[in-house]
């Protein structure tokens, strides 16, 4: 308790959230040599999401850490265990145009991971669904993907630099947090 009596503590937000994210940036990184799982390794690899300069296997890799993010997000927190409801709404308008699921998935992810902010998003930006996702938040996710981002630059064996703006390779990531997200909208026949 704190002298007011208040039964609150005051924290640092700042030192919390780089507690969690390096938490789970270890969680993600104990997994990343298990690949994806089938079907999801063909969703994502399945779209082309031009970075420009981007090395593929970097490209592949933090698409796998953002799927990994999901996954490890739902194993932590109680209400990351719900589906985004507007997820199946979205996959259903475009298996109607004639989409297989895998299409329709790849198309699904591959829109929201263009037109997410790169920087931190905030939650009242129409554009942010990293917020919309039922979890920790989209600045988590956000400093996630910068963490993983970063890791994976430094890893890295392309000689020159792999993309011009490291930013950009926030998309990747996206790309496999949005496919994990959906993934659990699938019915059991789907997935």
């Amino acid at each position: 308790m704190n002298s007011e009596g208040s039964g609150y503590v005051p924290v640092d937000t700042g030192l919390v959230l780089q507690t969690l994210v390096d938490r789970m940036f270890g969680l993600i990184e104990g997994r990343r040599d298990d690949g994806p799982p089938e079907p999801a390794a063909a969703v994502l690899a399945a779209t082309d999401l031009p970075v420009v300069g981007s090395d593929a296997q970097v490209d592949a890799d933090l698409r796998h850490a953002g799927y990994l993010a999901r996954v490890v997000e739902v194993e932590l927190f109680e209400p990351a265990r719900r589906p985004a409801d507007w997820i199946e709404p979205m996959l259903a308008e475009r298996l109607a145009s004639g989409a297989s699921w895998d299409e329709a998935v790849a198309g699904a992810c591959a829109h929201l991971a263009r037109t997410e902010p790169l920087g931190k998003p905030s939650p009242d930006d129409a554009a942010a669904m990293s917020w919309r996702i039922p979890g920790p938040g989209g600045h988590v996710r956000h400093f996630l993907a910068r963490r993983t981002i970063e890791e994976y630059l430094g890893a890295s064996d392309a000689a020159g630099p792999v993309v011009d703006d490291p930013a950009e390779l926030k998309r990747p990531w996206l790309y496999g947090f949005f496919v994990r997200a959906c993934e659990e909208t699938l019915p059991a026949e789907a997935a």
